[in-house]
């Protein structure tokens, strides 16, 4: 009897057998409870949804970040085509030039043609101001470039250059100006406003190029694509190679 009550003693505890024993039953309670379980699931929950908030945090924020460049983008190539345009219409030879005749030579619609070029003209300055693509930027400067070296040209017929690239026209100095030297600046082939409508049109070029191949962040099929988010897609925000690198 009582080396069965010895045996009992150490099945309950002493000697430390039981300690173990009842360890074990209250793990194996825990488990069927379920409060292991809760416990797992609430501490890696609360990880999974601060990285997934984290994650979808930083994805915005490209995303935001490619909307933006690739709306900077499209507004330049919108104004350089405006531009285009109306520098066209200064550079018409044919019958309908505003150069046509001398002697019908209409100077309110001369300024009027003129100013729609100087207003564009400095849209196209602005909007390349904006964009982050270089390609495109480098495309715009020989315009700017060639505006700078036409400053004294341009004053004598009633524009000025500002410090910031863009022009501005007086009307009373331009319909003072000598018809010979506002053809010479804004018609024909040799001529300024050509020489603008060239630029702009390569602008217009490589804000389609790198649309179509790398520089812009949406491509025609709406993937994305540049230096921020990988070429096609690959390495970049949709992959999911190149987002998951900043974590």
């Amino acid at each position: 009897m009582y080396r069965s009550t010895s045996n009992l003693g150490a099945i309950l505890g002493y000697g430390g057998y039981g300690n173990s024993i009842y360890s074990n039953l209250s793990q194996i309670s825990s488990l069927r409870s379920g409060a292991y379980s809760k416990l797992t699931n609430a501490y890696y929950g609360r990880s999974g949804s601060k990285n997934a908030i984290q994650n979808t945090s930083a994805y915005n924020r490209l995303r935001t970040t490619a909307y933006n460049s690739q709306t900077a983008l499209k507004t330049v190539g919108t104004e350089a085509a405006e531009l285009t345009t109306s520098a066209n219409v200064l550079t018409d030879t044919g019958k309908n030039s505003l150069f046509a005749n001398g002697d019908t030579y209409d100077a309110d619609k001369a300024f009027k043609a003129t100013s729609d070029f100087v207003n564009n003209y400095n849209d196209t300055v602005s909007a390349l101001s904006k964009t982050d693509n270089t390609n495109v930027r480098s495309a715009g400067a020989s315009m700017t470039r060639m505006t700078g070296i036409m400053k004294d040209s341009l004053s004598k017929v009633g524009i000025s250059v500002g410090v910031d690239g863009k022009m501005s026209i007086d009307e009373e100095g331009f319909k003072k100006a000598d018809v010979n030297t506002v053809k010479s600046l804004f018609n024909g082939n040799g001529s300024y406003a050509k020489i603008v409508s060239n630029s702009a049109q390569r602008v217009q070029t490589t804000v389609n190029t790198q649309q179509l191949y790398g520089g812009s962040v949406y491509g025609n099929s709406g993937s994305y694509y540049s230096a921020l988010t990988g070429y096609g897609g690959y390495g970049g925000l949709y992959s999911g190679y190149g987002f998951n690198s900043f974590f």
